[in-house]
């Protein structure tokens, strides 16, 4: 019994190490790269979300063989163009957020930097309507319309969002807590605002 217990113990001790340090530096080595390609460029990330929306879309568009191979074409095509649009997007809206921040910039730097995170926004847009385009020359009619409607409604939400996210930065008629007023008595107040 003694016997097993040491040799049991024995083997852990001999393979833990290795495994575990093995582990812990890529880990510690990937985190730092990470850390570095993140620093202001989310481009990445914006191109896994652009990617997965569309799959949804794909796929309830019920496409064939064929329409799947030329689609998986089409969009290995449009990452490669939008990468540089949104990594330029990216950094433009650090550059903005850092001059924010900084009171003693001029209001002319501020407008060139916005003038330049608009133009890549359209860039984005041109790229995107260039390649929706093509994509849709494949589909039939029946793929075409459902196509349509899913990104009406897409539209139709990214809009809701927008309304709601402008709606939560104004002041809410909750009365905020401790305040020693009625609910009624302080959303009449608000409204009168």
């Amino acid at each position: 019994m003694k016997r097993a217990l040491l040799f049991s113990v024995l083997c852990i001790f001999m393979t833990c190490p290795m495994t575990f340090a093995d582990d812990n530096a890529n880990a510690t080595v990937e985190n730092t790269v990470s850390s570095v390609i993140s620093a202001g460029d989310f481009s990445p990330q914006l191109v896994n979300k652009i990617q997965t929306e569309r799959n949804a879309i794909y796929n309830a568009l019920n496409l064939t063989t064929e329409q799947v191979r030329k689609k998986d074409e089409i969009e290995s095509r449009r990452y490669k163009e939008l990468a540089p649009a949104l990594k330029k997007l990216c950094l433009d809206k650090k550059k903005l957020k850092e001059l924010s921040g900084d009171k003693a910039e001029e209001d002319a730097v501020i407008d060139s930097v916005k003038k330049d995170l608009t133009e890549a926004r359209k860039e984005i847009r041109a790229i995107s309507k260039k390649y929706d385009k093509e994509f849709k020359k494949i589909l039939n009619r029946e793929q075409k319309s459902k196509y349509s409607m899913i990104r009406k409604l897409k539209r139709a939400e990214y809009k809701k969002m927008k309304k709601e996210k402008s709606r939560l930065g104004k002041d809410s008629l909750l009365r905020p807590f401790g305040v020693p007023v009625t609910q009624a008595d302080y959303t009449n107040n608000q409204n009168k605002k």
